[in-house]
């Protein structure tokens, strides 16, 4: 058996993945600190409705970027790695990605026809460009991912960020208005595609001409249903913005975008990083039954521990956060943060479940219950529109809730597991939750600067977190930090 098809050893796991998670957060906060301040910058350049009009282009690009690479990167994690394999899933990639980016150019009339914005076409043809270094880009970070080699996809992470928040700060800069932040997103897609490549310790021969159709059909039949999935994954995450867009306009679009900015950088993009760990762990383990039961319920503590926290807390404060980070003129913005902060807790309470479909060779699954979730989910937000951005967020948070229990129970069928250790698993978020509320809305009736006052409240609801923790679960407060702990011995 070759080494990279081999499980570490079971008591491994655990502190595989929290290596994986400690480098995919390094990643993860280099490339989201490179978007956070162009963000900021952009925030106080831009008017309201060139952010609608570039938000309105990216998340239509964004629907077709799912499918770009056909979903060969969790297949090249699935499926035991050789090189025809990977040919296949090259082959199969730049095919995607070029005839969906075609078909972008040409449909991009069509969607400023939709929304009624003629300069929305423009900027879609060239969002639709990044298709095609999206898809392709896939494949390393697949490889890599599938090895473990974190550390290397932190470094191309980091390459990509620069590039992204040096291209969009300056060409916002020089004037370009909604095109600035267009033509950041392509060259940061260019720049990870390169740094990937160069980050692979082995990289495939590209005999792409020896490619057999079995090796693609091997590739595409894992591939097509988790690409599949997370399209409808993506409709049912950004179907929000279009909706808004469509219904109530560019402006409160953009006001809308800069609520959900901080609850997605903060606290969805983090969730992100864990499950990118998680699925290849999973998939390594998906032979022992006990193993992946212990892995997913300890890994669904962490995850709804951040993610219930820091929700809370963005909620507590979010008028302030709003007026600190976006400045005063964007403050109709903070009362759907509250709800949009509450919604990206549920989430990552609900999420993890798709990681176990796809590790136990069963991605079905999910696009079942996104079909069934975007069914009910699109009448409801229209719906919701009667009482404008604040009732899309608050309906976002009602509609995650229900679902969130229906992919749990799901995921508790699929493995075996009682809802019981799911139950236990989740009281030190309720716990630091209720610390969380109760200290950061103590800080925010002192009369104190509003920069102050959002640093004083989030370091004071972190301690209070932690002290939460150590007094009511300490075991698991201890568990997890010894996970972070260097050991020079092997476990």
């Amino acid at each position: 058996m070759s080494t990279d098809q081999q499980s570490p050893p079971r008591t491994d796991l655990r502190r595989a993945g929290a290596k994986g998670a400690l480098y995919q957060g390094v990643a993860f906060l280099a490339s989201k600190s490179g978007i956070m301040l162009s963000t900021i910058v952009l925030a106080r350049i831009l008017a309201p409705s060139e952010f609608g009009l570039v938000t309105l282009a990216v998340v239509v690009v964004g629907y077709v970027q799912t499918l770009a690479d056909a979903g060969v990167g969790q297949a090249l994690v699935y499926i035991p790695r050789r090189e025809s394999i990977v040919n296949a899933a090259i082959l199969s990639a730049l095919g995607t990605g070029v005839a969906l980016a075609v078909l972008g150019v040409l449909a991009a009339p069509l969607a400023a026809s939709f929304f009624a914005s003629p300069h929305l076409a423009p900027l879609v043809r060239l969002c639709a460009l990044s298709l095609i270094p999206s898809a392709l880009n896939s494949v390393p970070e697949s490889l890599l991912r599938r090895e473990l080699r974190f550390s290397r996809i932190t470094i191309a992470r980091t390459a990509q960020a620069v590039t992204v928040a040096g291209v969009a700060i300056g060409l916002a800069v020089l004037g370009f208005g909604a095109w600035s932040i267009a033509w950041g997103n392509f060259a940061g897609s260019t720049m990870y595609l390169v740094a990937g490549w160069i980050a692979l310790p082995q990289r495939p021969g590209l005999r792409l001409w020896r490619t057999s159709l079995a090796d693609v059909r091997e590739v595409v039949a894992f591939g097509f249903p988790v690409a599949g999935a997370t399209f409808l994954s993506r409709a049912i995450f950004d179907v929000d913005y279009l909706i808004v867009g469509k219904l109530l306009g560019e402006t409160s679009l953009a006001y809308y975008t800069l609520a959900f900015k901080l609850p997605e950088l903060a606290i969805l993009n983090v969730f992100f990083v864990i499950t990118n760990v998680t699925f290849p762990l999973y998939t390594r383990a998906r032979d022992d039954p006990d193993r992946l039961r212990r892995g997913y319920v300890f890994s669904f503590g962490i995850q709804s521990l951040y993610g219930v926290s820091a929700g809370v807390g963005l909620a507590v404060v979010a008028p302030i956060a709003i007026a600190v980070v976006f400045g005063p003129h964007w403050t109709l913005a903070a009362a759907p943060l509250v709800a949009l902060a509450l919604y990206a807790a549920v989430r990552t309470v609900g999420g993890g479940a798709n990681e176990v479909y796809k590790a136990l060779g069963r991605p079905g699954l999910s696009v079942g219950i996104s079909v069934v979730r975007l069914a009910v989910l699109v009448p409801a937000l229209v719906l919701a529109t009667r009482w404008g951005i604040t009732g899309v967020a608050w309906m976002q948070f009602v509609m995650a809730a229900v679902f969130a229990l229906l992919m749990q129970g799901v995921a508790l069928r699929v493995m075996q597991l009682r809802p019981g250790a799911m139950l236990k698993a989740l009281l030190p978020s309720l716990a630091a939750g209720v610390a969380v509320a109760v200290a950061a809305g103590a800080v925010g009736l002192l009369p104190l600067p509003a920069p102050l006052l959002l640093v004083l409240a989030v370091v004071v609801a972190a301690c209070a977190a932690v002290g939460a923790l150590a007094i009511v679960q300490r075991p698991f407060l201890l568990e997890t930090l010894a996970l972070f702990r260097r050991r020079t011995a092997r476990t």
